[in-house]
């Protein structure tokens, strides 16, 4: 064992040794107006721009995620076999090594990435430089970070009588918070919304719930465009897009959906943390208060304890609606996917009452459809201290006349960029 530590260890310093960084100095060949026929530059891992790599944790884990990366980068590498990079100079970072929680299981997540800086001419001298920033972009990020905390309706901060109380719903306040909110948050903090999975990966309003069928099945691609109308392009305007494609293994979705029933079982488990905070908030204002007498603070103070006083009633009838629910409606009702408001659709504690148990067919602006993470498809590591689970291919690329060397690198990643073989280290 002892030697296998050590050996990735080696294998990790052999590739992150600053005495290989060498600068890349602007290629300075002669040219007109333009610099896209300049040969291009590619750096690999060995010579990133800034001349360290970002990777945290131990010897074992970083040796771990560089051989995965490493792997990465040569397929990109094999992909340009046959096609002559111009007009840009393309150099390869690695970072990683912050661990993404999956339900219960944590795994670090780590990130392959190829800038591609343009070539400009410059207006004076007729010679070529590098641009110092990149737009168009190649990441392959293993096991990336999935939002959570779809704020459903009925939940979060509300107000009874015009004071808005605020109420974290990751766990109950109080010392044993923080423990509770990282280490065993409450059901209802951990919905994932279709909107939240599309945020910076789909920008397709007329085919949301396609798109994110493809994201959570791995099925196909989706674009966000930054720049440009998608609907009505024009090849003679600039076009800025971000292409997402997520490598999942085959069968089994990454996100399943939340039923009624679970919504509203995980929702008698949120009312009692809702009770603890809302008490806690309360006696938090009371004691802001103090002994003030001013108008402002005799008004919040008969406002405190009406809503004290109010409480206990909009809770129980809230609980008691809920069993209800789960009492007295078919199984074929309880067992359709949870859609429902969004929490921001009403602050009013009453109007949330008389909401709850509302469901609908489709997520749009104001409601969400609810999912948690398929704990079918995330396993235990087994021994694999950097294991890709799941990964997410953006290919940044811009269409305009001037942008030859973003159009060409693209073409030939659809062309030849192997999407099987990066499959294939899923398993």
């Amino acid at each position: 064992m002892k030697i296998l530590v050590l050996g990735f260890a080696i294998l990790f310093y052999c590739h992150n040794v600053p005495a290989q960084v060498k600068k890349i100095t602007d290629p300075l060949t002669p040219c007109h107006e333009t610099a896209d026929a300049v040969a291009g530059i590619y750096t690999d891992h060995t010579n990133p721009k800034y001349g360290s790599h970002s990777i945290k944790g131990g010897a074992t884990i970083k040796a771990a995620m560089m051989k995965q990366l490493i792997a990465i980068e040569k397929l990109e590498e094999a992909s340009r076999k046959d096609f002559k990079l111009t007009g840009c100079a393309a150099r390869v970072s690695f970072s990683g090594g912050n661990y993404n929680n999956y339900g219960k299981i944590a795994y670090p997540g780590y990130g392959y990435q190829l800038g591609i800086y343009k070539y400009v001419c410059h207006v004076t001298q007729h010679v070529t430089k590098i641009v110092s920033e990149y737009l168009t972009v190649l990441r392959v990020d293993v096991n990336p970070y999935m939002p959570a905390g779809a704020k459903a309706g009925g939940t979060g901060e509300f107000a009874i009588n015009g004071i808005r109380y605020s109420i974290p719903i990751e766990a109950r306040e109080g010392p044993d918070y923080v423990n509770m909110a990282k280490n065993n948050p409450s059901k209802v903090s951990q919905y994932i919304s279709e909107s939240m999975v599309l945020a910076n990966r789909s920008n397709d309003y007329k085919n949301t719930h396609t798109e994110f069928l493809k994201i959570i099945h791995g099925d196909g691609y989706t674009e966000n465009w930054i720049r440009g109308d998608r609907y009505k392009p024009s090849s003679s305007k600039y076009r800025f897009i971000d292409r997402r494609y997520l490598i999942t293994k085959p069968g089994v979705p990454l996100l399943i959906p939340v039923s009624r029933k679970q919504y509203l079982e995980d929702m008698l488990e949120y009312l009692e943390i809702e009770k603890t905070n809302f008490y806690f908030d309360h006696a938090a204002r009371v004691k802001n208060i103090g002994n003030s007498m001013s108008d402002g603070a005799k008004r919040d103070r008969a406002i405190l304890e009406k809503d004290k006083k109010d409480y206990p009633g909009i809770y129980e009838a809230r609980k008691a609606k809920i069993k209800e629910l789960l009492a007295g409606q078919k199984q074929a009702w309880l067992q359709k996917p949870a859609v429902v408001d969004n929490n921001n659709k009403t602050y009013d504690a009453n109007k949330r009452l008389e909401n709850l148990g509302k469901f609908y067919d489709a997520e749009d602006e104001y409601t969400s459809a609810l999912y948690i993470l398929n704990p079918a498809y995330f396993t235990a590591p087994d021994g694999q201290p950097a294991k890709p689970m799941f990964m997410e291919v953006q290919m940044r690329y811009e269409l305009a006349e001037g942008k030859g060397f973003s159009e060409r690198y693209f073409n030939n990643f659809l062309k030849s960029f192997d999407m099987t073989a990066l499959r294939k280290m899923l398993q």
